[in-house]
């Protein structure tokens, strides 16, 4: 997606009204301060309101547990530096406490200064994507391992047989459900991980490189910068 620009936030709402249309996808916008002021009718209806009105001004902390809106405000502070997250697969709960699993994007929103106003998002229901019912149990067992064990070398392999799982069939799902390779998310979640170390500790970027599954410092930089756009050190120097 190119540059989202507008010259205020008030002008960007209208311009995304249309998503109220999108099946199963969940749109919204926030201030710089992570203040809710869009959410489309799937998105607030999800957490419990009637109206947009009841939405406006609410932060994640005030629809969200607390070890999700951590994520998901990080996720922010990191797109309100100029950062995008590209189809994280995330999980979102509901008023009633059940979750359902999405893959979730945001941008920043810029003025036409290029200044950031705030931030964009839009997270599509994993198991109605194209209409189709898909059950997540074909992805629950691979994507928990995963997140388990991300830290160690894990073959295509391997992962298929502790999901008892051919590897054919275990490619397939993953690219019939994220659209990626086994191997693809394995790196993504590792990347994940690793920029929150960044953010979160002051550990050398070699041993965060290592603490997260990859085989060295230049290995690492090269990936991460790839798929966030920026360094390791000019994320946590910013």
């Amino acid at each position: 997606m190119s540059n989202l620009i507008f010259r205020s936030l008030a002008e960007a709402e209208p311009g995304f009204a249309l998503l109220d249309l999108v099946p199963d996808t969940h749109a919204w916008i926030k201030d710089s301060d992570g203040r809710f002021v869009y959410g489309n009718r799937l998105f607030f209806e999800r957490f419990g309101f009637s109206s947009l009105q009841a939405l406006l001004g609410k932060c994640d902390y005030d629809i969200a547990p607390e070890y999700l809106a951590v994520q998901y405000t990080k996720d922010d502070a990191f797109v309100l530096e100029g950062g995008v997250v590209n189809d994280r697969l995330e999980l979102i709960l509901g008023p009633d406490g059940t979750g359902d699993w999405f893959l979730t994007s945001k941008w920043p929103i810029y003025s036409p200064a290029q200044a950031i106003l705030g931030t964009f998002g839009l997270s599509r229901h994993l198991n109605r994507t194209e209409g189709t019912a898909i059950p997540f149990r074909e992805l629950r067992a691979p994507v928990d391992y995963i997140s388990q064990h991300f830290a160690t070398p894990i073959s295509v392999e391997a992962l298929a047989g502790a999901c008892n799982m051919s590897v054919s069939a275990l490619e397939r799902r993953f690219r019939k459900h994220l659209g990626k390779t086994p191997r693809q998310y394995i790196v993504e979640v590792r990347l994940d991980n690793a920029r929150q170390l960044l953010l979160d500790t002051e550990k050398p970027i070699g041993t965060i490189a290592l603490e997260t599954g990859f085989a060295d410092h230049s290995h690492f930089t090269r990936a991460f910068t790839r798929h966030f756009g920026r360094s390791p050190r000019r994320v946590r120097r910013q």
